[in-house]
């Protein structure tokens, strides 16, 4: 690519031609659109929220700071989401046994009836939003995300 080109890409006086802009703006219709399709279903849940659920439909009763890690990367905000999601009767909070310092994570019950009603639901909606894109595309674009991720990450 054209240095000047590539320039531009990461830095110009139009906020719709800098990559950064593009991929947030991105990443926010993508969590508005996920919520509408959601609150449509008769569901109130977050993209993120249903993203903890998903760690959790793998493997039930995680520690907290391990769902902050591989789902956000964010420990102050997991405490906040988890709470609501409490209140929501989608998780359940335990002390673990050997350490009650700590805490594991587990479905609740409406975290199980959401799995069985609404997985389904957010597959068709994705698969709506990605209309048009091939899997290589889509395999492409994990590639470059990840990597910026990772050229990120190791400089911290």
């Amino acid at each position: 690519m054209n240095r000047s080109r590539a320039r531009d890409l990461i830095y110009s006086d139009d906020p719709g031609r800098i990559i950064n802009c593009i991929v947030d703006r991105g990443a926010r219709i993508l969590r508005y659109k996920f919520h509408k399709d959601m609150r449509k279903a008769g569901l109130d849940m977050t993209q993120e929220q249903y993203f903890i659920l998903l760690k959790l439909w793998q493997k039930d009763g995680p520690y907290q700071a391990e769902l902050a890690h591989d789902v956000l990367g964010d420990a102050p905000n997991i405490t906040r989401m988890l709470d609501v999601m409490a209140r929501k009767k989608m998780i359940e909070r335990r002390p673990d046994p050997r350490d009650r310092r700590k805490f594991r994570i587990y479905l609740g019950r409406e975290g199980k009836r959401i799995r069985n009603l609404y997985h389904e639901q957010v597959y068709r909606s994705r698969r709506s939003d990605y209309r048009g894109l091939e899997d290589r595309d889509l395999r492409e674009l994990k590639r470059i995300l990840e990597a910026i991720e990772t050229n990120i990450m190791n400089r911290e």
